[in-house]
């Protein structure tokens, strides 16, 4: 009975051992974060009231992970003198409070003459990156209160010019592809 058990537990070993070695690699891919797009359409019809202007844009927002939001704001159509680029809480139709800036801040100017303006704009406002714990939040805002704002709708980009300092260009921002 001693031997049967010893070549049961070998035969055993042997099978986990050849299995440990197989060329099989499991699938971790559904471990990693899911990437979120978020698209803004940036135009002086969706500004509340509405603004003629031959400016438009667009602000594509990716949630990496958890913690960081990669954004994009480029100008589609000449932009003359951006003076503030921010987020707002609100829906579409309805103006609301600043939520987070992105531009003017004292770590990074948008380019230009240095005075704060990028001047005559026909293509990258800003590109960096959002997060939880280094973001300028306005409070009582929160990462936590725009990543609920962005998933819902009731969030907006608004950029602000010389010529319109109430705003020139504003899209909901949306999910994406």
């Amino acid at each position: 009975m001693k031997r049967l058990l010893t070549l049961a537990m070998a035969g055993a070993a042997v099978t986990i051992g050849l299995a440990a070695c197989s060329d099989t690699v499991p699938n971790y891919s559904s471990l990693a974060p899911q990437k979120v797009t978020f698209i803004a359409t940036l135009t002086g019809a969706n500004e509340v009231p509405a603004v003629t202007t031959t400016g438009a844009g667009t602000a594509e927002l990716i949630r990496e992970d958890s913690t960081s939001i990669l954004y994009t704001i480029v100008t589609t159509a000449r932009t003359d003198s951006v003076t503030m680029v921010h987020i707002h809480a609100g829906p579409a139709g309805a103006n609301g409070p600043i939520m987070l800036w992105f531009f003017p801040t004292d770590l990074a100017r948008a380019p230009g003459n240095g005075s704060g303006f990028a001047a005559n704009l026909n293509g990258t406002v800003r590109v960096s990156r959002i997060t939880r714990s280094g973001a300028f939040f306005v409070a009582p805002y929160t990462w936590d209160s725009l990543m609920t704002r962005m998933g819902n709708g009731t969030a907006y980009i608004n950029l602000h010019t010389r010529r319109n300092p109430g705003g020139e260009l504003r899209g909901q921002v949306l999910p994406g592809r």
